[in-house]
């Protein structure tokens, strides 16, 4: 039970929510609630921001590239500034928590090569979190395309280096070229990233999500091109380089989350997080979000302002990378933060607030905020007073997703905030993860950056003065009706709890207002008590993700593939084997790897997703293991330009899949009708 807020004080609260969230009220309390949003804004200052973030972007293990990665010197160094920094604009109760995690420090890697002119030239790479330690190695070096299986067939590439290009948006991710070229027994892979930009010495990697003996390094356009017309001009397909790394992967390395208060008056806590390790200099992502975190709180502070709730700054480490061997890579210090350092944190978190996507970029228009299903229309009616007449584009959305370091906080019970980007972006076309990642690469948008500031200090101004947490169970409950594929879920009981939960769900929203209303002290304490308890069996039922790591419903990922292998078995029986792996066959799970890979790299990616979960925030997520069509796609494959190809064996074998997948789906389908009974019941039960 949370402790009792003063009676009068939380009346004077509701009514002041009521204005922020519907316009209504007195002229005194509009000009009071003008006043105070004025002495925030007047208070920001961007200037102190700005230095906050070219500091942090400044710590680099690599004096080539910059990086401050897991448990490594320069995340430490980045940190302890950060704890500075605290200190300076008067945080309460500063703490570093240490945290266990795969620690990754890139001291750099290089190689050295003669061109196709016959000049000498050292090229600069960029790192994967992967294990490697060789000085002046004097290395083959070959080109193989994309780096698949088929690219492998009747090339020796034993103790060599591979140049190879990615498309990590459209296609797959390093991991699997990684693993390939391991299997075949090279040394590493070289990879230019594909990425919508005209840059050509952009350099840009990603979490591997794979083994730390497969190595990795990345390369840009411009010095791989170079590369392949030496290795063209070459007589033998390939040239020898002098090949240096220093990449090491730590075991049980210590990172650390540094976290402060704004200390409020009641026992509930309002959390604002974003995390400071990053890729390269990383000057946006995300020493902007953190820099802007804290800008946001010096401005609470400086203009005088008393929140209700703790206000809580958490500084995350290990974000981008945490866990080796691991499909769910990253987020490793936020995971370790909620469920090791603070689990008690949960019970009492109104909302977590986490700035890690808007980038302030000169040319970026477009901006977002995505939520919890539950917050979604607090967070849009808060926000719309800032950024409709902003002169950016911004959108909201939910539910959020599993790429930001709050995932796991909102699967704990802590409805989530978190800033994303708008439609198009040009920070992720050409800067993401990148040497661009820079002031050089994008210029500064100070107004952008003042915006984030505003919009962000608003919402958390908004939740401080909610006395009941502004949640809508209905929008879930809606959201999971429109997930239903009525073609493969018939069952009317399902659809029938549904619209029992919304019915319920809207009715508990009248009780919420009645207590916000009434200002009782001890009511409002306990239906914050019972939202809590209810938000996160909704997360325990009813958060899942796919093998593609997107956010989910139970029954989603099983009725998508029955219809995928629907597809399929049609195409085959009509005898169009181009349009049963072309449009449908893909579609399942992780099919459209098995195209490309050879099957000792596929079942190491299967085995790892679904035997190192635990402790990690994927743990729980998936149901069932993956459809495995590895067979059946392969053999397809190999007869996809056959005439009229014998595929009987193959149409048996996707309608025995499809039979276990129906069986999943039954099963998902039952936990549902099951979780929404209980739902109901405990719904109905707080609306009293």
């Amino acid at each position: 039970m949370k402790k009792f807020l003063c009676l009068m004080l939380s009346l004077v609260l509701a009514l002041s929510m009521t204005f922020a969230l519907s316009g209504c009220g007195s002229g005194e309390e509009k000009e009071e609630a003008a006043a105070a949003e004025s002495e925030f804004d007047k208070s920001i200052d961007t200037e102190f921001t700005k230095k906050v973030m070219q500091t942090i972007s400044e710590f680099g293990d690599d004096p080539a590239t910059g990086n401050r990665s897991a448990g490594s010197p320069a995340e430490q160094a980045a940190g302890e500034y950060i704890k500075g920094v605290m200190e300076e604009i008067g945080l309460s109760n500063i703490t570093v928590d240490d945290t266990t995690v795969d620690g990754w420090t890139f001291g750099g890697a290089n190689i050295t090569y003669t061109n196709a002119k016959g000049k000498e030239k050292t090229i600069d790479l960029g790192g994967y979190a992967t294990d490697l330690s060789v000085e002046n190695q004097q290395v083959p070096l070959l080109y193989l395309g994309k780096g698949t299986a088929a690219d492998y067939e009747g090339v020796d590439v034993s103790g060599k280096l591979v140049l190879i290009d990615i498309n990590q948006d459209e296609e797959w991710w390093i991991n699997y070229p990684a693993k390939q070229a391991q299997v075949k027994g090279a040394l590493g892979v070289i990879a230019m990233s594909e990425m919508v930009t005209e840059n050509e010495d952009r350099v840009g990697c990603q979490d591997i999500c794979g083994p730390a003996d497969a190595p990795a390094f990345a390369i840009s356009q411009k010095d791989s091109k170079a590369l392949q017309k030496a290795i063209k001009a070459s007589d033998a397909g390939e040239i020898t380089v002098t090949f240096n790394a220093d990449t090491t992967i730590t075991k049980d390395a210590t990172s650390h989350n540094i976290w402060g208060e704004i200390p409020g008056k009641t026992d509930e806590v309002l959390y604002m997080i974003g995390h400071y390790d990053g890729y390269y200099h990383s000057i946006y992502d995300n020493a902007s979000g953190i820099a802007t975190t804290l800008g946001i709180a010096k401005a609470l502070i400086d203009s005088g302002y008393e929140p209700e709730k703790t206000i809580r700054i958490v500084a995350h480490g290990s974000e981008e990378f945490g866990k080796s061997g691991n499909e769910y890579d990253w987020a490793t210090g936020a995971y370790e933060q909620i469920m090791t350092a603070h689990p008690e944190w949960a019970e009492n978190a109104f909302a977590v607030v986490n700035i890690d996507g808007d980038y302030p970029i000169v040319g970026e228009k477009g901006y977002g905020i995505s939520t919890s299903h539950e917050i979604l229309d607090f967070v849009k009616k808060s926000g719309k007073d800032v950024t409709k007449d902003s002169g950016y584009d911004w959108r909201y959305n939910s539910p959020a997703g599993t790429g930001t370091e709050d995932f796991q906080w909102t699967a704990v019970g802590i409805p989530s905030i978190v800033a994303t980007h708008g439609e198009e972006c040009i920070y992720y076309d050409g800067m993401y993860h990148s040497n661009m990642d820079s002031y050089e690469g994008g210029e500064l948008d100070e107004d952008a950056l003042l915006i984030n500031h505003k919009v962000f200090g608003k919402i958390v101004q908004d939740l401080d003065a909610a006395a009941v947490r502004p949640m809508s169970f209905t929008d879930r409950f809606a959201a999971l009706e429109e997930s239903i594929n009525t073609k493969q879920v018939k069952d009317e009981e399902l659809m029938s709890l549904i619209a029992d939960a919304k019915e319920a769900a809207g009715n508990l929203e009248t009780k919420m207002a009645e207590v916000e209303k009434s200002g009782d002290a001890e009511a409002i304490a306990q239906m914050n008590d019972d939202l809590y308890v209810l938000f996160k069996a909704v997360q325990d039922d009813f958060l899942r993700i796919d093998y593609n790591l997107e956010v989910v419903f139970p029954t989603e990922q099983y009725q998508n593939n029955i219809a995928a292998l629907n597809g399929t078995i049609k195409a085959l029986e009509d005898g169009d084997v181009a349009t049963a792996v072309d449009e449908h066959l893909w579609a399942v799970d992780w099919a459209w790897y098995d195209m490309y890979f050879d099957e000792e790299t596929c079942q190491y990616f299967m085995d790892q997703l679904w035997e190192k979960r635990a402790g990690t925030w994927g743990d729980g997520r998936v149901e069932y293991r993956h459809c495995d069509v590895g067979d059946v796609t392969r053999s397809l494959c190999e007869k996809y330009e056959e005439e009229s190809p014998d595929v009987t064996e193959e149409i048996a074998a996707l309608k025995e899949l499809k039979a276990q997948q129906k069986e999943y789906l039954a099963a998902m389908v039952e936990k549902e009708k099951a979780a929404l009974a209980e739902l109901i019941t405990m719904m109905e039960s707080y609306s009293k």
